[in-house]
């Protein structure tokens, strides 16, 4: 986990504080380097978005319930008053207006209607958990993909940059080759629409970026004045630090990460809760089929029928039974019964799901790092050959176009790695949020 905040440090990330519109970046040469950048914006994330605001008031909501449901076990008092008014006089009601009434309900045998009850408001509560922990996995996954984005930009804004310094650079040497009537107007034009190229496609990678801040904006809407200090960007730093992150997930396997996803997979405990409420619900409607035992205590003030009766106490053991109306407690029964083996099979296919993810991730690593060693010589043959070419275009050996298609080939080599790299950050990110969570994630 330390290698990959490691790595994080070492990735860029433009600020533009003064700008609460996220506008092309001014200086996309500067990046953040703080260890802890992306850890607080997942822990602002997970924390203050509307969505995870809403599910938590939720999550409070369903223990309130589970509180309600443990209060069934105690006494449930009340009290009732009433007055009668007759016209004309009722000798049914012959004694004082006025009934005044305290009673104490108390079940003493539900058949286990009353654990049921419980038990599902339990089950509730650790559903609308499971719930939340989905909402904050699933916004993790996308900050992590428009922090990516952003990182991507900025980095590939650095190549293109430097890019476009080459090749105004060999524009300005074409020119006074032109001027000296060593080349033709042809080889310039050739020079100018390269350049023009290189701007264009600096311009895509600064639009690219200033979507990836609107997409975080929204999410973190304070993410630009978070106070992240600001370095110039060390590629080599980058790769040393990639390398410790593939050195450090090398021993961890396929069969691993799949155990330790499906252990964590939120999905997959929100199916488990679902099926426990069902559990639940169950039995409470196997208990409805039985008789429910009660004692009720009456203190009553005051009698319709009689005057000048004093206050009278009672006591009633009664039973009560109810197969619903019909027999629609055993339908009610079955119903429960054919949806509990729907979510066994939802489960089956959710851990099928994230086994696939998993793998799909994995594969896509293996991929990524097949590639580095290949991209990286290809980079250093492109930069050897470009000054090649250039020497040997002044001795008259190669033409202008094969100097020109060099310098080319070294942006795209440079660009190549960036998106190597960046799919391979986004890939272990990936899987580590599947095997650990959002917040064992984001442990330093």
């Amino acid at each position: 986990m330390l290698c990959i905040f490691a790595l994080i440090s070492a990735q860029p990330l433009y600020s533009n504080a003064k700008d609460p519109d996220f506008g092309l970046a001014a200086q996309p040469s500067l990046f953040f380097q703080s260890a802890a950048a992306l850890q607080l914006l997942l822990e602002k994330l997970v924390l203050e978005h509307p969505q995870v605001k809403s599910q938590w008031q939720t999550v409070q909501a369903a223990g309130l319930q589970t509180r309600i449901a443990q209060q069934a076990y105690w006494p449930t008092p009340s009290v009732s008053i009433e007055r009668a008014q007759s016209h004309p006089p009722d000798p049914s009601y012959a004694g004082p207006p006025q009934v005044l009434t305290f009673k104490v309900h108390q079940a003493l045998w539900t058949g286990g209607r009353l654990t049921a009850q419980s038990d599902k408001a339990e089950a509730m509560q650790g559903l609308e958990q499971a719930r939340l922990a989905e909402v904050q996995q699933g916004l993790a996954i996308q900050t992590i993909q428009a922090w990516a984005e952003l990182v991507s930009a900025q980095r590939q804004q650095v190549v293109l940059r430097n890019s476009q310094a080459i090749q105004s650079e060999l524009l300005s040497k074409m020119m006074r080759r032109v001027d000296q009537g060593l080349s033709s107007r042809s080889e310039a034009h050739y020079a100018q629409l390269r350049l023009l190229q290189a701007g264009q496609a600096l311009s895509d990678a600064q639009q690219q970026e200033s979507r990836a801040w609107v997409r975080l904006q929204q999410w973190i809407p304070n993410v630009a004045n978070m106070g992240f200090k600001l370095q110039s960007a060390n590629d080599r730093e980058t790769q040393a630090h990639l390398s410790q992150l593939l050195t450090a997930n090398e021993s961890i396997s396929l069969a691993d990460w799949e155990l330790r996803s499906l252990a964590q997979s939120p999905v997959l405990q929100r199916l488990r809760m679902v099926l426990q409420v069902q559990l639940a619900e169950l039995a409470e409607k196997r208990a409805a089929l039985q008789p429910e035992v009660y004692v009720r205590a009456e203190h009553q003030r005051g009698h319709y029928a009689y005057a000048n009766v004093p206050p009278t106490n009672r006591v009633f053991i009664g039973l009560t039974a109810s197969t619903g109306a019909g027999f629609s407690l055993v339908h009610q029964l079955a119903a429960l019964q054919v949806k509990r083996n729907s979510t066994l099979e939802e489960i089956e296919a959710a851990q099928r799901s994230v086994i696939e993810s998993v793998q799909t991730e994995y594969i896509n690593a293996i991929a990524s790092k097949s590639k580095l060693a290949a991209l990286r010589l290809n980079l250093e043959s492109s930069q050897e050959l470009q000054l090649a070419w250039e020497r040997q275009f002044i001795n008259g050996k190669k033409s202008w176009i094969d100097v020109m298609n060099a310098a080319r080939e070294t942006a795209q080599a440079e660009l190549a790695i960036v998106s190597n790299d960046m799919a391979l950050l986004q890939t272990y990110w990936r899987l580590h949020i599947l095997a650990h969570g959002v917040s064992g994630w984001g442990a330093p």
